[in-house]
């Protein structure tokens, strides 16, 4: 009867670009679970990312555009943009400079929507706030930046 070795397991230390992606996704997955704690009936994650994107950078963007911007497919943002028109969180208009296009335009009601969702998070952000300086996002950026660019080059090249 012959017993195979034990193989060593690296510690987690050993792999650090792991315990990396491990944790950022651990980020994400708290980020998302507070967010959708907060969103009204009907409303989607996605559909916050939406709102929070034209509340941060302005709207004005074409769906190809916004589906870029959100890393989704223009399939994936049709769907979304459709259910949030449905629920007049945004306005889907032509283009007036090509008539071919169409532009995503958030709503009073997409705004109040937001700025609701806002309010109801603010407790969150504040803890957030209170928990880390802005010097320590700051210093964080860099390195998360980069990491983002590389990974996009990669997988467009790829």
């Amino acid at each position: 009867m012959s017993s195979s070795p034990l193989r060593h397991t690296a510690a987690p230390q050993d792999h650090p670009h792991i315990e990396v992606f491990t944790t950022i996704s651990a980020i994400e997955h708290y980020l998302r679970r507070t967010v959708i704690r907060h969103l009204p009936a009907g409303m989607t994650y996605a559909h916050f990312e939406v709102l929070r994107h034209f509340m941060r950078h302005g709207d004005g963007l074409t769906p190809a555009q916004l589906a870029q911007v959100l890393l989704v497919t223009k399939g994936a943002v049709t769907n979304i943009l459709q259910k949030m028109e449905d629920q007049e969180l945004i306005a889907v208009i032509s283009d007036t400079s090509d008539g071919r296009k169409k532009r995503i335009r958030v709503t009073r009601t997409g705004i109040e929507t937001a700025n609701a969702l806002f309010k109801a998070m603010k407790a969150q952000t504040e803890k957030l706030r209170d928990g880390f300086t802005d010097n320590e996002f700051r210093q964080a950026l860099p390195f998360l930046r980069a990491l983002g660019a590389f990974l996009a080059e990669e997988t467009a090249t790829g």
